[in-house]
């Protein structure tokens, strides 16, 4: 036998040994050692990498083409949901805890979730822990309202002492960990063997894709929240940070609610540590891709999915990683709601001069500290305008969605952003035909300057929003804006181009307990030029000399050109609203001429009654009853004109009842609450 052959011989015989133990160990069964999880970090990382592996590209199992478009389609779709979790989008994050949830069950056994989470006959659950239970129950029968149910069940939304440094008798605004804990207790709650994998899974995912602590908080329906402003952020901790028990406030212990008025305090949830903030803010501001938050770009504006509002600000131009966050809700309430509350007398009468001014095209500024209710205000009293006039909208950040409360109507609406400015859209919409137009915020001079502009030229009326305190300062900011824009070197004639637009001030406030209201609704009137000194008195040379120089000295300094009238104001020992000055002749010419023949004798009447003594015969005041046709009054409303008609157009308003639901926010029309 010769080499070639003893070469062949060997190969084939390898190939049958290699082939023989290939067999041999496929047939073998094989021995699977099950992972023990032991903590929540564990199974974290298990979870992360299960997941990894799900988005692996693997295609053993695939034998036809239809099964392979179905796994790619899968594959895609769950890459989706695991990038629009991050943003808060509910569909994804029920995608992603399906996941987490399918792998505790297959790899976690029950024994361990019970200790995980602290329902273990040796263990206690964290204050997390606690909230989450209290949440998880809650949102069964309440939904998004569960947060606000379990807060005013509790009265935690009522002020207390305040602690720390300050006035003795303060009030200040906390839930502390005891009451949170006495709450648990007493709500007695027992969660069946799948609801703890819920709980688990819902932990789980906070730390995976969700934000932390935040993220059943930010789900519900509230005001708002602040992130990181409260504290000690140094090493060096003085005994002033050191509460009673000896605790140290920290840094990462700063989760505020805006709820109802007020900043409450959530003393018993902590984030754990700076890079958990972090890592939230980052996750936060990621909507729409703003670009990164970097050490020279200190803070980002953005608007999150839910429409929120969001302001994120990190170190160094922050002292922390901080977080600002106003929710919009996309709630269609009546200025009824708003004003006319329990134990409010005289509302009507506030809410009935509100919609003459709307109705009489008056430009009006709604001015007010934050948290006021002013951007809520001005969506409600868009329902009074005339629906044949079509309505554009600019905004900083969308906050009134506007086109969503009223879909019926002509509405646009714009926003500034990085390459257009708010003074570009303002000039874009005199190009619009926009008869009424609406600003968020008058917050720059550039955009003062051109808003005093379109309400000289670009619209019927203007309606905008202001911080001012005063009517007076509300026009005194106006026109140093004016000055400082640019257009005017005089300061008597921008003030006079302020005076020519701005006609009414309706200001808000609220007090210590929350409580908003209309502070006062003022005239803004502008004085006659040409006003004669003071007549000389040869009686009374020195006394009228002294006179008539006071006047010149007075006009050639800081005399203004305008002045203002109280026409309503609010009595908070009473909680009345009262009737004040009348309002001015020209005010009330200029409403009547805007008004239909009906309106126009029932403006006359309103005001000759309130504000004039004039009692007409058949009139006893307002009594508001039908101003916001409903959704149920409208077939009562047209049944008898173009009924068929109006049939269609409801059907097709209805049609937006989904609107709420795309937000977050519930049904567009009011539904009733469920029962409990």
């Amino acid at each position: 036998m010769n080499n070639t052959n003893l070469i062949i011989i060997s190969i084939i015989a390898l190939f049958f040994i290699c082939a023989a133990l290939y067999f041999y160990a496929k047939g073998k069964k094989q021995v699977v050692i099950e992972d023990e999880y032991t903590t929540f970090d564990e199974i974290l990382n298990a979870i992360k990498n299960h997941i990894v592996d799900l988005l692996k590209e693997d295609y053993e199992d695939v034998n036809s083409d239809e099964e392979y478009k179905k796994y790619k389609m899968q594959k895609a779709k769950f890459n989706e949901a695991l990038k629009n979790s991050t943003y808060g989008i509910d569909s994804a994050k029920i995608m992603v805890k399906d996941i987490i949830r399918g792998f505790l069950i297959d790899n976690v056994p029950l024994e361990r979730v019970e200790q995980i989470i602290g329902i273990d006959n040796d263990s206690e659950p964290s204050s997390n822990v606690m909230f989450e239970i209290i949440m998880y129950r809650y949102k069964k029968i309440y939904g998004r309202d569960a947060l606000t149910k379990w807060i005013t069940k509790n009265s935690f939304h009522l002020q207390r002492k305040a602690v720390g440094i300050c006035k003795k008798g303060d009030p200040a605004f906390y839930i502390t960990k005891e009451n949170e804990e006495q709450s648990y207790f007493d709500e007695k709650i027992i969660l069946s063997d799948d609801e703890k994998f819920d709980i688990l899974t819902i932990l789980l995912y906070q730390q995976f894709k969700g934000f932390g602590i935040a993220d059943t908080i930010l789900e519900m329906n509230i005001n708002g929240v602040n992130i990181g402003c409260s504290g000690s952020v140094m090493e060096a901790v003085s005994n002033n940070t050191v509460d009673k028990n000896g605790a140290i406030s920290e840094a990462t212990n700063a989760l505020w609610l805006y709820f109802g008025g007020n900043y409450i305090h959530l003393q018993f949830l902590d984030f754990g540590s700076e890079d958990e903030i972090r890592r939230i803010i980052q996750l936060l501001i990621r909507y729409n891709s703003p670009g990164p938050l970097t050490v020279k770009r200190g803070y980002i504006v953005n608007t999150m999915h839910d429409k929120s509002r969001i302001l994120a600000i990190r170190p160094p131009a922050g002292e922390y990683w901080a977080t600002f966050i106003r929710k919009f809700t996309l709630d269609n309430v009546t200025p009824e709601s708003l004003i006319n509350k329990k134990g409010v007398f005289n509302g009507k009468v506030c809410i009935k001069l509100i919609e003459f001014l709307m109705r009489g095209l008056v430009t009006t500024a709604v001015t007010g500290r934050q948290g006021s209710g002013k951007t809520t205000l001005m969506k409600a009293i868009i329902a009074y305008f005339d629906t044949r006039y079509n309505i554009g909208v600019l905004e900083m950040a969308p906050e009134m969605y506007l086109r969503e409360l009223y879909p019926d109507r002509n509405i646009f609406s714009v926003q500034e952003t990085d390459t257009v400015s708010a003074e570009d859209l303002q000039d874009a919409l005199k190009k619009a035909d926009r008869a009424i137009t609406i600003i968020g915020e008058v917050a720059t001079d550039p955009v003062a300057a051109r808003m005093i502009q379109l309400g000289m030229t670009g619209s019927l009326c203007t309606v905008f929003s202001h911080h001012a305190n005063q009517a007076k300062d509300l026009v005194l900011t106006l026109r140093n804006s004016l000055v400082n824009a640019g257009g005017f070197d005089n300061m008597t004639t921008a003030e006079r181009q302020v005076t020519d637009v701005v006609k009414m001030n309706i200001h808000l406030d609220f007090t210590a307990d929350g409580k908003r209201y209309i502070k006062r609704i003022t005239e803004i009137i502008q004085l006659e030029e040409g006003i004669p000194y003071p007549e000389f008195d040869p009686n009374k040379k020195e006394e009228s000399i002294a006179l008539i120089q006071k006047e010149y000295y007075v006009r050639q300094t800081d005399r203004l050109s305008f002045t203002t009238r109280d026409i309503l104001t609010y009595d908070t020992e009473t909680d009345t609203y009262m009737p004040g000055e009348c309002m001015s002749d020209a005010m009330i010419e200029k409403i009547s001429s805007t008004l239909g023949r009906e309106e126009r004798k029932e403006f006359k009447k309103f005001i000759n009654y309130y504000w004039k003594g004039i009692r007409e015969h058949g009139y006893l005041g307002v009594d508001i009853t039908d101003d916001i046709i409903t959704k149920e009054e409208e077939k009562k409303v047209h049944r008898n004109s173009d009924e068929e008609d109006f049939k269609q157009a409801v059907k097709f308003l209805s049609g937006n009842d989904t609107i709420g639901e795309q937000f977050g926010f519930g049904k567009f029309y009011d539904e009733p609450e469920p029962e409990v």
